[in-house]
């Protein structure tokens, strides 16, 4: 998330008694909201199935559209986001503002480009049917314009406008799907288009907010611009797509297993697994929320002196000191975030489990066991996932790179390595991959900070050299493109 820790220290620098409770909230807004604001829609559909005695059939329909839409977004955005994340962050950085609303609405057309013809694809050899496809591809094109948005929203600082746009939503979902229902049209297609009109509603608040925030003339041959860092940071495209592979492909695998359903054409469910990964994969949000205070408030103090004592009259030995400093502040803020995420991860298992059988989900002994076991790997991803982020303050990109990948084939590997077992071993692939990625990301960051100033000095280029690839191109082609296409210039010029 691009602007989040800018803007955290920034409410931080204000000195007021109010600041640290405003920068938690506003972290966590932007960080758990979005998950549990998804949840409160899935919950609000859930209960509208049971009040409209939807069948079992039905029920397990909406939610392989649903799940595969909120899959499927998620590995695209994975792909765009942490580019998109790197070039608001240089623009932030550099203090030029004027294109944000340009590179939002260009961001946001070129991820339904891509995304929407992949999944076009897909639902076109799914054999759902045409008017449950075409929801489905609504939906999915809404999830991933959501998550985009979320990563723009994290530059501003106007979160009691981000929380009102997610009651909205539900708000919007819930109205649309009653609406659909009383005029007799089908619940599958109520809750879906329930849905469709809860998440557009979000998309218009979110965007207006950003329009509130820059008002400034859209500036068609910069739109994409963006698509430049693809050149210069592809290394940060596969790392998001092979982390979102590892995080997510345990499930799609699982699908095809002995526990798996199919429900209709392509679309699979494994209704006991999916429900425990979603709840369990909650648990590790309270490790995102420390890490983003400590790390992005305190850390980066120290950070920020440690770079410009290079640029001024500091000494090797004031060099050495600040260095020394950094290191401390990180592993001070690790071992704040270890301790937050064990105490969550022991309250879910032993509480959480009572808690879970007591609701009406139909939780059983077996739900327990994969509970149990995917809480402790989503801890652990949780942790080796903010020791990854932490290395990447010090450019070890290549580093990433390549555990990202090693992640994505460990956690899909393993997985289908326990299909042939007992189903109670369901979990477990997942478990050991997000253990070793914890492993690999520890030593990488050890190896960065055992030799700190030759990674930051000796392996920087010597001479400096833009990249200007297919991307590049790519990106000079559209931005032509929309001037002709908005008329500011004719075909001739």
């Amino acid at each position: 998330m691009a602007g989040i820790g800018f803007a955290i220290n920034k409410i931080v620098r204000e000195k007021k008694l109010t600041s640290k409770p405003r920068a938690f909230a506003y972290a966590s807004i932007v960080t758990v909201a979005p998950l549990l604001f998804g949840e409160l829609v899935l919950l609000t559909i859930y209960s509208l199935s049971n009040l409209a005695k939807v069948t079992i059939t039905d029920r397990n329909l909406i939610v392989a559209i649903i799940t595969y839409g909120l899959l499927g977004s998620l590995f695209i955005n994975g792909f765009v986001s942490l580019v998109i994340s790197r070039y608001l962050s240089d623009k932030i950085f550099s203090r030029d503002l004027s294109n944000i609303l340009t590179s939002y609405l260009g961001s946001q057309f070129f991820s339904v480009f891509l995304g929407g013809i992949l999944y076009g694809i897909f639902l076109l050899i799914s054999r759902i049917g045409f008017i449950y496809g075409v929801l489905a591809w609504i939906l999915f094109c809404e999830f991933l314009l959501s998550w985009n948005v979320i990563n723009f929203l994290t530059i501003i600082n106007d979160y009691l406008g981000i929380v009102k746009a997610f009651f909205a939503t539900i708000l919007t979902t819930l109205i649309m799907s009653s609406i659909f229902l009383l005029i007799h049209i089908s619940v599958v297609v109520s809750l879906l288009a329930g849905i469709i009109f809860g998440y557009a509603s979000f998309l218009i608040l979110a965007t207006n907010l950003l329009c509130q925030q820059f008002p400034n003339k859209l500036n068609y041959n910069q739109m994409f611009d963006f698509l430049k860092y693809f050149d210069k940071h592809w290394k940060l495209a596969i790392i998001g797509l092979c982390t979102q592979l590892g995080l997510l492909g345990h499930i799609v695998v699982i699908w095809f297993s002995q526990i798996g359903q199919q429900v209709r054409g392509l679309f699979y469910i494994a209704p006991y697994y999916d429900l425990t990964v979603f709840l369990a994969s909650l648990t590790m949000l309270a490790s995102t929320v420390q890490f983003i205070i400590s790390i992005e408030v305190d850390f980066f103090k120290s950070y920020r002196y440690y770079y410009l004592s290079f640029t001024g009259k500091c000494t090797l030995q004031e060099i050495r000191k600040a260095e020394r400093d950094m290191t401390e502040s990180l592993k001070k803020g690790m071992k704040q975030t270890v301790w937050v995420q064990l105490i969550v991860t022991l309250l879910s298992i032993s509480v959480g489990t009572s808690i879970l059988n007591a609701l009406p989900l139909g939780f059983n002994t077996t739900m327990n066991g994969y509970f149990r076991i995917l809480c402790v790997a989503y801890a652990i991803y949780g942790l080796a996932n903010i020791v990854a982020l932490s290395t990447y303050y010090f450019g070890n990109l290549t580093g990433s790179y390549w555990t990202s990948i090693t992640f994505a084939v460990l956690s899909i590997l393993a997985t289908v390595a326990t299909l042939y077992t007992n189903t109670l071993f369901y979990g477990f692939g997942f478990l050991i991959a997000t253990m070793l990625y914890f492993i690999i990301s520890w030593i990488n960051l050890e190896k960065i900070t055992s030799n700190l100033m030759y990674q930051i000095l000796g392996r920087q280029p010597i001479v400096f050299s833009e990249k200007k690839g297919i991307f590049y191109r790519f990106a000079i082609f559209l931005n032509k493109k929309m001037l002709v296409f908005t008329k500011e210039v004719n075909y001739e010029e």
